[in-house]
């Protein structure tokens, strides 16, 4: 597959400008939504250790900054492409790109997993790790706004902008993304195209022998409370098809350039539960009572939740990529909880919706 130079910096509707929410009720302070990612406790095999070599080339003298543009390309095209694993040269620039990858995923891809399970939770690890380690380059988006023009050497359009630095736009995430999939041998592309009618990039992943989107962008929520900012991991881009990334309202993806066409969506939610106040819940709630239960069990365990993510899926609603269906029996949920930070009665929704009826809800500072 040739590489394709072309850059892509995103305008997403949920990174491109933070959201403004107004805190108001309680003063719990509770923890960010953490990466659900573990770390396997000591160092774990990496698959592309067992790779075909290839040598890169020798370095001499200290490189201009468009020859070392050229050779991260090198190490992206010889790991992503060829599937070989890059053997350096001493004191080679690019090796510590190679070597920061490597040790986040000999830290958090457990040798135990086996099959279909190891191929999600690769996914997941690595879509999680993106986004809870790599912050998004509002400066570089404000200068493209306002511009002035975008040099094609700017890492944040490549993986040394995620690896190095912990900065990039969608297009470095998507290349970060195909990077560290391809040592795990997990088949992906990149994707080019827009959301929200502004230029975007993302992925498509080969999961027991489907093609599904991942959108890493997408799913890293940012927000400001009081003049503070935080950033949230959400899931509703993983792992979904093109019909559901195409159809969701208000901001639908526009493909431009891919490969394999993505017919299903994988649910991620199914058999996964969120613990409040020692009780499991499950994280795929079918009724309004049990969203009335299992905010009224946050609002009895003040504190141990502060934001939660959850997706709705009650008998009879439809439709739910078109708009947001679920409104009303949102807003009944909240009610159940005492002396909350984020509330529906202020002018403000504090939630964030994704498709398939995901929705990600702020309680508690």
């Amino acid at each position: 597959m040739p590489f394709n130079r072309k850059l892509i910096i995103c305008v997403v509707a949920a990174i491109a400008a933070a959201f403004v929410l107004c805190g108001c009720g309680g003063n719990a302070t509770t923890p960010d939504i953490k990466p659900h990612i573990v770390s396997a406790g000591s160092e774990q095999a990496v698959p592309i250790d067992g790779f075909e070599q290839f040598e890169m080339p020798a370095v001499s003298g200290e490189l201009t900054d468009a020859q070392y543009r050229e050779r991260v390309t090198l190490l992206y095209n010889t790991v992503v492409y060829d599937g070989k694993r890059p053997v350096f040269v001493k004191d080679d620039p690019v090796q510590p790109i190679y070597d920061a990858a490597h040790k986040f995923l000999s830290a958090y891809i457990h040798d135990e997993w086996t099959g279909v399970e190891r191929e999600v939770n690769v996914v997941h690890a690595v879509h999680d790790w993106l986004i809870s380690t790599t912050d998004y380059d509002f400066k570089l988006y404000q200068s493209y706004q306002s511009g002035n023009t975008v040099t094609v050497d700017d890492p944040a359009f490549y993986i040394d902008g995620v690896l190095l630095d912990g900065k990039a736009v969608c297009d470095g995430l998507a290349r970060a993304f195909n990077f560290l999939c391809a040592m795990e041998g997990i088949p992906s592309m990149r994707v080019t195209g827009s959301f929200s009618s502004a230029l975007h990039a993302w992925n498509k992943v080969k999961v027991d022998g489907q093609w599904y989107n991942v959108d890493v962008t997408s799913d890293a929520v940012y927000y400001t409370v009081g003049g503070k900012s935080y950033k949230q991991i959400a899931h509703g881009f993983m792992l979904v098809s093109d019909d559901t990334l195409s159809s969701f309202k208000p901001s639908g993806h526009d493909f431009v350039q891919t490969q394999f066409t993505a017919d299903a969506d994988y649910d991620y939610f199914s058999g996964d539960t969120v613990k409040i106040g020692g009780k499991k819940y499950s994280r795929v709630v079918k009724s309004q009572a049990e969203l009335n239960a299992l905010f009224s069990a946050i609002s009895d365990n003040k504190g141990s939740i502060g934001k939660i993510e959850l997706k709705l899926d009650f008998n009879g609603k439809s439709q739910v990529n078109s708009a947001d269906m679920y409104r009303d029996e949102i807003r009944k949920a909240y009610a159940k909880v005492d002396d909350v930070d984020f509330n529906m009665s202020s002018g403000t929704i504090p939630y964030f919706r994704f498709p398939n009826g995901v929705y990600m809800f702020l309680i508690y500072k």
